[in-house]
């Protein structure tokens, strides 16, 4: 297992390049939140809320900037409360290891998934009520967490060690059993549509899965060339914390992308020891 890592503080300076991608998608959060509060003290504050949130009585084409638009909305300050919560704790244990480039692909990706998936449900249900939040996009997050680190440990409430695997499980199997009859049932099902992006994709970050991509044929008569690679890897070698650390720090600097091969499989590796 990785070791905890120490977390960062929020930034004073709202958007900065140098704050970690969770501190700048939480700054949008409150920022939003705050106007948007602001605005429905007044008679046409509701009407630009609800606005900007996803309406499933619309068709879909119509109504897909609002599925962009809807994930920085909270309606209330225990919603985005608990949402920035789990952003923040969970976001950046992911981050600190993928780098800041993907965790805005998942937030984003899974977040529209998630409308997506909500859209779908409540054609067949009928549902008329919008969707606001970020969950979906943090539900990405989460799931990412769970596949890549699965053996990383937490302290909840600072006393009681919990991997980060079956947080994630428990409030899986909850989403799950809300996603029908229950007064959010909306909501839940915008959480399982971000934990199959965020499950989808971080596979696919790892190498075991690919999404299936558009092949345009190419009008060149050029011939490609073709290569066999193959990496051998020592399974019985264990990574130092020396060299895990040091493979965190060139991913704060440079991301994940900036990894060689041979960094990539040791971090890995690392990820699922326990």
């Amino acid at each position: 297992m990785i070791t905890n890592r120490p977390f960062f503080k929020l930034n004073s300076q709202p958007f900065s390049p140098y704050n970690k991608a969770i501190v700048n998608l939480i700054w949008a959060n409150v920022i939003v939140f705050i106007v948007l509060g602001v605005l429905r003290l007044f008679p046409f504050g509701d009407t630009i809320f609800y606005a900007l949130s996803f309406s499933p009585t619309k068709p879909l084409y119509f109504s897909f900037p609002t599925a962009v638009t809807s994930i920085f909305l909270h309606d209330g300050f225990f919603h985005i409360l608990g949402n920035m919560l789990w952003l923040y704790f969970v976001g950046i244990i992911l981050e600190d290891l993928i780098g800041k480039k993907h965790i805005w692909y998942l937030f984003f990706g899974g977040g529209i998934a998630g409308v997506i998936l909500f859209y779908l449900i409540s054609q067949m249900t009928g549902n008329p009520y919008p969707l606001v939040g970020a969950s979906a996009g943090i539900a990405a997050i989460l799931a990412a967490t769970a596949i890549f680190t699965p053996h990383y440990r937490v302290f909840l409430f600072g006393v009681l060690e919990v991997e980060i695997r079956w947080i994630v499980l428990i409030k899986v199997f909850f989403d799950l059993l809300g996603m029908f009859g229950s007064f959010n049932a909306g909501g839940y099902q915008a959480h399982v549509g971000g934990y199959i992006f965020g499950a989808l994709y971080i596979l696919e970050l790892k190498g075991i899965w690919r999404m299936p991509k558009i092949q345009f044929q190419s009008s060149s008569k050029k011939p490609k060339r073709s290569a066999k690679v193959t990496i051998e890897n020592d399974q019985g070698h264990n990574p130092s914390q020396m060299e895990i650390d040091r493979i965190l720090d060139k991913i704060s600097e440079g991301g994940y992308d900036a990894l060689t091969q041979k960094e990539k499989e040791t971090l890995f590796k690392a990820s699922g020891k326990k």
